[in-house]
């Protein structure tokens, strides 16, 4: 299996193929699609399931496959973000570009999920769960639904697969973000001094919660220093002469592995509450940082043939792991090829991950 990149091609292109854009692509159709894919392989338990979100014009959909006790977890999201401008070539038809494949998430992250398809055509998969799973891209809305319903096998060891240029990520930062919005009947601007101003407002907070920031600017350790606090986004619908009627801010921060992303969400909000009583808070996400419960129980799995990290962005390890499962981080791809025209995947790298499943799905000499 370690040399056959055709079967690998096959599957990313058939995947690539399936429009799963997270927010407007049919990701319950890719995960019919892989169900029927896992089923020839005759598993012990096959769950297919669809499950409600919040954005988007579809709901989302998952599919688990589980051979025996699963010891260990396989799991790849399926969608994709979107497409936008500046591709030279369809999107959803993957190219072939001598080292490379070149297609909508073939980096991020179908080309883990086809190594896992074709090694899967020529072994016989031992106490292994396999979990493809839709909605990664924007909120994981998708996830905790799985957890809670018990769709995963309750392993002890978990891969995550993102692109991490096949070494293993063992932590990363969580993820706080809010939409604070202000209103006021507007007017001409020579009534600022006795009209609400809500773009005024929105500006004095965002300076408030960017003062929070600062002060933790020397937090944290060398990898992870500081909470990442930004302003992201500010929107009024007046003018330098019209005072606005309505304005929305948004801001967000990362805290580091250790630090507790509901404490600072309870921060943020006091500061909300405290400098704009007035606004309407909307939390968009708030998601804890990740870090392994114990790496060294992947040994077994990755000998000393590959190197650790720690990464730059935020992954559903965190939720399988306040679910109880050990957990890393690793792919085929690379973030910097990820989320931009022309994504590709090295097709040595599709290899390496592909030796690297065939061993876990076999389920040979795992232990650590």
């Amino acid at each position: 299996m370690s040399d056959n990149i055709g079967s690998i091609t096959k599957w990313l292109a058939r995947l690539v193929a399936m429009d799963t854009q997270n927010g407007t692509g049919d990701e319950i159709a890719c995960a019919r699609m892989l169900a029927d894919a896992l089923a020839r392989h005759k598993p012990d338990t096959l769950i297919c399931e669809t499950a409600p979100r919040s954005r988007g014009k579809f709901d989302s959909g998952y599919v688990y496959a589980g051979w025996g006790k699963a010891e260990v977890l396989l799991n790849v999201h399926i969608d994709t973000v979107p497409a936008g401008a500046g591709w030279t070539g369809d999107p959803h038809s993957l190219r072939d570009a001598g080292d490379r494949l070149i297609g909508l998430g073939t980096s991020d992250i179908k080309g883990a999920a086809a190594c896992i398809l074709a090694v899967l055509e020529e072994h016989a998969p031992k106490n292994l769960g396999v979990l493809l799973s839709g909605d990664e891209e924007h909120g994981s809305e998708i996830m905790p639904e799985i957890i809670r319903r018990g769709h995963y096998g309750g392993p002890k060891l978990a891969i995550v697969c993102e692109p991490t240029s096949l070494m293993v990520g063992r932590q990363h930062r969580g993820m706080l973000a809010y939409s604070a919005k202000f209103a006021g009947k507007g007017g001409h601007s020579s009534l600022a001094d006795i009209t609400e101003r809500p773009l005024l407002d929105a500006a004095r907070l965002g300076t408030a919660i960017g003062d929070y920031g600062d002060q933790y600017l020397e937090y944290g350790n060398e990898t992870y220093k500081g909470l990442c606090t930004n302003i992201g986004y500010l929107n009024s619908d007046g003018a330098y002469n019209v005072i606005p009627t309505e304005t929305e801010i948004k801001f967000s921060m990362r805290p580091p592995p250790g630090d507790s992303v509901a404490n600072r969400a309870r921060d943020l909000e006091g500061i909300v509450k405290d400098k704009a009583p007035n606004a309407e808070l909307t939390q968009i996400v708030q998601l804890e940082p990740f870090a392994s419960r114990n790496l060294k129980a992947f040994d077994g799995i990755f000998k000393d043939n590959y190197e650790t990290t720690d990464l730059p962005f935020w992954t559903e390890a965190a939720l399988l792991s306040e679910a109880g499962v050990n957990a890393v981080v690793f792919g085929p791809g690379n973030l910097d090829q990820a989320h931009k025209p022309d994504e590709y995947v090295l097709k040595d790298q599709l290899l390496g991950a592909a030796k690297l499943f065939e061993q876990v799905i076999i389920g040979d000499d795992l232990s650590a």
